[in-house]
């Protein structure tokens, strides 16, 4: 039994021994790292793609591929090699304010580079600290030195990430010292000061000193800047200036406007003139209109007039002419009728006539003479009998001798025998 556990416990000393000798022997690189092997021998090895690499009982040191920055306002959701919030930085008017965004470095893929950026830096927090973080920082505030904190606030943040990538990825710009005279705001004199210019080259680029980055092989893909913040000093300062701003410009809107508005108001009466003028254009066309109406019915009716008076007159000398017609037809029939009837009187010496005018003549004698009492109604003494009937016989015979003889009618009967 002894014996037994002797043996077994040898075994096990053995095989802890075998494995910790093959972990001291080997490794593994996991994706998305790389691994600097340092062999007892001193010599350096980068083991850049993911497996098992050997030890030989050296030493390792582990970085990521891609080293992430976040400066952002919020803590970062995924393991970031550096992580805070924010960058403060100065301006070139003194204002202070904190830029945040997010960055990412990509490490030397060549082994000569890696292993001069582990020489200098030793792992991969040192590169992370003491380099990319301080290269980063350094980068915002040259930049906030190049505007002041209003510039940065309103019209220059794309410049500013411009501007700050550009001497992160490439090296700090060259500047140069230029004099600006200025109203101090305080005082209201002009001062004149001496700020930090960036100097160019012959092809018009921003000329860049030397960048440790570009020395250590370390790459920007990716950066950017999510927002701002500033001094409350600064915000009150630009706020006063926005307010005193707006109110120059809504001063200027005014002016214009009451500008406009007078323009508007010369153009209005103006066009009311007009409008008026053509009003009384209108009204005058119209009378015109009216007028030249009137004018032609009247002319209408004058010429209807002149129409109907010479109609009438025609029909007047028509009625005229018939008039005249049927007077020579009257005369032309009357004197027909008289020569008919002169004829005839000469024919038998107008005997028709004057029978009957004698018949008319007697007659009226007839009954004037029976209208008389010829007979007395009383008779005093003798006389002969039939006295009065032969007066009045005689005077009928005398009555119509007389008007026989008037009308030389003779009354006699001729015997032709």
């Amino acid at each position: 039994m002894g014996r037994f556990s002797i043996k077994a416990m040898v075994v096990f000393v053995v095989l802890v021994g075998g494995l910790s000798i093959l972990f001291m022997a080997f490794g593994i690189n996991d994706a998305g790292h790389r691994t600097v092997v340092q062999y007892p021998s001193g010599k350096l090895y980068v083991k850049f793609s993911p497996g098992i690499y050997p030890i030989w009982f050296g030493n390792t040191e582990v970085y990521k591929d891609v080293i992430t920055f976040d400066y952002d306002k919020t803590g970062s959701e995924v393991d970031s090699s550096i992580d805070q919030i924010g960058i403060s930085v100065r301006y070139q008017d003194g204002g202070t304010g904190t830029v945040y965004g997010k960055a990412r470095f990509t490490l030397p893929s060549d082994e000569d580079t890696m292993l001069h950026l582990h020489k200098a830096f030793r792992s991969n927090r040192g590169v992370a600290q003491k380099l990319i973080k301080s290269i980063t920082e350094e980068g915002m505030n040259l930049t906030a030195g190049l505007m002041s904190s209003e510039e940065a606030y309103a019209e220059k943040r794309s410049i500013f990430t411009q501007w700050s990538s550009q001497q992160i990825s490439n090296g700090k710009f060259q500047t140069k010292l230029e004099k600006i005279s200025q109203v101090d705001e305080n005082t209201g004199k002009t001062v004149t000061k001496n700020i930090p210019v960036i100097s160019y080259g012959d092809d018009g680029l921003p000329i860049h000193l030397a960048s440790d980055l570009t020395d250590y092989g370390i790459g920007v893909n990716g950066f950017q800047i999510t927002d701002w913040d500033f001094e409350p000093k600064t915000l009150q300062q630009i706020a006063t200036k926005r307010e005193a701003t707006m109110a120059i410009i809504t001063a200027k809107a005014n002016a214009e406007r009451a500008k406009q508005d007078a323009i508007t108001s010369e153009e209005q009466g103006k066009a009311n003139v007009m409008t008026a003028k053509y009003e009384k254009e209108v009204l005058k066309e119209q009378a015109i209109v009216d007028a030249e109406r009137e004018k032609e019915v009247a002319v209408i009716a004058a010429q209807r007039n002149v129409e109907v008076a010479r109609q009438m007159k025609l029909e007047a000398e028509q009625k005229k002419l018939a008039a005249g017609e049927y007077k020579q037809e009257q005369v032309l029939r009357g004197e027909g009728d008289g020569a008919y009837k002169r004829l005839v009187m000469e024919a038998d010496g107008a005997l028709q006539q004057k029978l009957e005018t004698y018949q008319t003549v007697m007659g009226y004698f007839a009954n004037a003479i029976q209208k008389q009492k010829w007979v007395p109604e009383i008779q005093m003494g003798s006389s002969s009998e039939g006295g009065g009937g032969d007066a009045a016989m005689a005077l009928i015979e005398m009555l119509s001798i007389k008007a026989a003889k008037d009308l030389s009618l003779d009354m006699k009967v001729e015997n032709k025998q």
